[in-house]
């Protein structure tokens, strides 16, 4: 066994597909993912995500173990997710300069779509989010500069973070445009396959290994059928260790007390629509910045 730092780092943003989109990097025999999808190890003091155990303040050789490598293994790639990265004053500081010198793939999502998933997720999915706080009162609470959601600052701060030209333009001052692509959540729903293509091209990775790909989803938010099991699976699943065990009983859980959620009411639908008028002008931004088809967005 060895261990080595990663060349690859989805880096944003939240709930726009990257979970899924590691796990099929990570999938290619060219490839090798972190023992830990998102190892949280760039993010700043002070946020949710922090772990005093495991952050840069320790050096790079901590780091290093979220990749231990079979001695038979000679990957090309090697990665590590972590969405929130994209808005952490550390990662923008460290990462570009790692000595593998990783590129950064970003994939966004239409601004309202995105913090109403990110809404839900923390509603349903964790306990960030009362259940009896409604979208309205939600976004109420970002627009009137209110919101405190136990200190995670993904909630608290989702309509500034949605602003994505604020963050990419710094990445690329620090990246450079050749280690960086940027892609669209309305791309990965389009063409699967094609989405992945086009990044394993971008990576040097055999492409032709998607061709008879399946393509699983993950981290998918989900409804509990019973508040009681959710409360004890918040509970527990943070102190279990992450592997194969892990994985099946999250597969259980899943099927046992989990639904998929219904899509928005009437009102958070008008909720969505208003919201968009806000990112008008960012999105415009970034599409004329990044070369994106935003179109779509409108």
């Amino acid at each position: 066994m060895y261990s080595e730092l990663p060349n690859l780092i989805i880096a944003g943003a939240p709930k726009a597909g990257t979970s899924s989109v590691h796990n099929w990097i990570a999938d290619h025999p060219q490839a090798h993912g972190s023992i830990e999808k998102e190892t949280y190890y760039f993010v700043d003091q002070g946020t949710h995500m922090y772990r005093e155990h495991a952050n840069i303040e320790h050096g790079l050789e901590r780091y290093k173990q979220y990749f231990v490598i079979d001695d038979s293994e000679r990957p090309n790639v090697i990665l590590e997710s972590t969405p929130s990265y994209m808005y952490n004053h550390n990662a923008l500081k460290y990462i570009p300069d790692l000595p593998t010198k990783p590129k950064c793939l970003f994939i966004l999502r239409e601004p309202s779509e995105q913090i109403y998933s990110l809404y839900q997720y923390f509603k349903n999915n964790w306990n960030w989010i009362p259940q009896n706080i409604s979208f309205l009162e939600y976004l109420d609470s970002l627009r009137n500069n209110s919101a405190d959601y136990k200190g995670n600052e993904l909630a608290d701060n989702a309509i500034r973070y949605a602003k994505y030209i604020d963050y990419l333009l710094l990445w690329r001052e620090k990246l450079g445009e050749e280690r960086m692509m940027v892609l669209t959540f309305d791309e990965l729903k389009r063409d699967e396959q094609e989405f992945t293509k086009n990044v394993a091209c971008w990576l040097g990775l055999d492409s032709g290994f998607y061709d008879s790909y399946g393509f699983p989803r993950d981290n998918e938010t989900y409804t509990a059928k019973s508040n009681n099991l959710q409360r004890l699976n918040i509970a527990m699943r943070s102190r279990l260790p992450k592997g194969r065990m892990y994985n099946w009983l999250k597969s259980i859980y899943r099927q046992v007390n989990t639904s998929k959620p219904k899509g928005p009411s009437g009102e958070e639908k008008n909720s969505i629509e208003e919201l968009k008028n806000e990112f008008v002008e960012s999105n415009q931004r970034l599409a004329n910045e990044f070369d994106l088809d935003l179109r779509g967005w409108s």
